[in-house]
């Protein structure tokens, strides 16, 4: 990839991004609830693109395109799994965070859990185990760019200035307005996005001459097969299915509808732009795959290096669109991180020294300023797979699950059910992790799941719920007509 055109286009997407993050500071309120969660004010599609931009990443463009590449059609049914997933339960949870934030105010997705479990504490506890599993997410998206610019360009783009790049422009556009300079270029940069997939797929399809990929592709046309066994297929899709109640960063973002037409529309456009971005992306690394076999594209051994040899061999124009929807994909899921770590930060851990929204805003600054270091610090040790950076994560929030859904449902347990289920979930994660152990054949993913339920409600069963924890199974869901 020549240099020159490369640099002058980051520094058009830089320039364009920079300039919608700043006109956005027009639109914020001096208040903190303003800055985190737009006070409830985003339309439908600002709201159904931010949540599509801050969900879907580098885990895509370059994990995912290389899982597809390397296991087949099993990272079709994965990603699927999620995508379900999280479909079936915004239509559970949405109207009832949304309803929350408007009823009581929340800033935090973890204000409601101390809430409705009876003390600060839950909210201050799964903040730390948050920031523990949050952290390498993050980063994963940090070393997506870097792989893609250093591959792509070949090395005219150093690793290290690389990770520097994008997490300074993560950082500059969360700093400039929170949600409002988040959200507004996270539509900038999901158009982007789609654009690049759809462009890259047409013309790989057109330089592979076409034919059936999925007799190309043999055994990885199938699941089980050599690289999916069930085990491995349950292990990684778990965590995943609960990705929209585990992870606070999408939690955060049903606070931000104004109404609920747009708490609607944001999630059935998400789907539609889930569905078909979730289908261009498998299917390019299975085209890859395919055109591996044939002779035309590169063997390649390791995985995430798939997209970024694919945009070294591109024409430079689509190479150039290539890396900057990479860019756009890894900064809108990390600037999104980390104001969410910030208002949890802000909120469960510090709050009872805040004593203005003027003050609290600038502490929430200086905390997304020392998470953006420490994610820059992670990203530099190349610590594994995009893929696997991102199930760690997600299987470390795991133990969150029973403890939402129980929100909701049950009119039992208070602070000790919440708090037991998180670090025995956690534990169990950590631990069977560490010591690659899989007792009785089972999954990790699945025991941390089994776990965390069974501590969950035991504890639960024993334990009285606070006063007004009854407000949370009142909450209403969608209502018609």
């Amino acid at each position: 990839m020549e240099a020159l055109p490369t640099f002058a286009a980051i520094m058009l997407y830089l320039i364009l991004g920079t300039s919608i993050a700043w006109a956005s500071k027009k639109y914020l309120k001096k208040d903190v609830k303003d800055f985190y969660t737009a006070g409830g004010r985003f339309g439908t599609i600002l709201a159904a693109l931010s949540y599509a931009a801050t969900t879907y990443s580098a885990f895509m463009f370059i994990g995912l395109v290389g899982l597809a590449y390397s296991s087949g059609v099993g990272a079709l049914g994965f990603e699927l799994v999620y995508f379900v997933g999280t479909l079936f339960l915004l239509y559970y949870i949405a109207p009832r965070y949304w309803a929350l934030h408007r009823s009581y105010g929340y800033v935090s997705p973890m204000e409601v859990l101390s809430d409705r479990y009876g003390s600060k504490a839950v909210g201050a506890i799964v903040t730390l185990f948050t920031l523990v599993a949050l952290i390498p997410y993050a980063s994963a998206q940090v070393i997506g760019v870097a792989f893609a610019a250093e591959g792509s360009s070949g090395g005219a783009v150093p690793y290290a200035w690389a990770v520097i790049i994008a997490v300074a422009i993560a950082l500059l556009w969360t700093l400039v307005a929170g949600i409002w300079s988040v959200g507004l270029t996270d539509v900038f940069q999901g158009i982007i996005m789609m654009a690049a997939g759809i462009l890259t797929v047409t013309w790989v399809y057109s330089w592979s001459q076409g034919g059936d990929l999925f007799t190309k592709i043999g055994a990885l046309s199938y699941v089980p097969n050599q690289s999916w066994s069930v085990a491995s297929f349950v292990n990684l899709t778990i965590p995943w299915f609960f990705f929209a109640i585990t992870n606070p960063q999408v939690v955060q973002r049903l606070f931000s509808p104004k109404d609920e037409k747009a708490l609607k529309g944001m999630v059935i456009w998400f789907g539609v732009y889930g569905i078909f971005f979730t289908v261009l992306v498998t299917v390019l690394g299975i085209m890859l795959r395919g055109m591996t076999i044939d002779g035309i594209f590169p063997n390649i051994a390791y995985r995430d290096s798939v997209t970024p040899t694919l945009l070294g061999i591109a024409p430079l124009w689509l190479s150039i669109l290539g890396l900057v929807a990479v860019i756009a994909a890894s900064t809108s899921t990390i600037d999104g991180i980390i104001l969410t770590l910030s208002s949890m930060t802000v909120r469960d851990l510090l709050k009872p020294y805040r004593p203005s929204d003027h003050r609290e805003i600038l502490v929430g600054r200086v905390t997304i300023a020392i998470l953006a270091l420490a994610c820059t610090i992670f990203a530099f040790l190349r610590p594994g797979f995009i893929v696997d950076l991102s199930v760690l994560s997600s299987s470390l929030l795991l133990p969150q699950a029973p403890v939402v859904i129980g929100m909701f449902l049950w009119r039992r347990g208070g602070k000790l059910s919440a708090i037991s289920t998180i670090v025995v979930g956690f534990t169990i994660a950590v631990s069977l992790t560490l010591l690659k152990l899989n007792p009785l054949g089972i999954p990790v993913n699945l025991w941390t799941l089994i776990a965390s339920t069974i501590s969950y409600a035991i504890v639960a069963f024993l334990e009285e719920a606070p006063e007004g924890a009854d407000r949370f199974m009142r909450v209403k869901g969608w209502t018609f007509g």
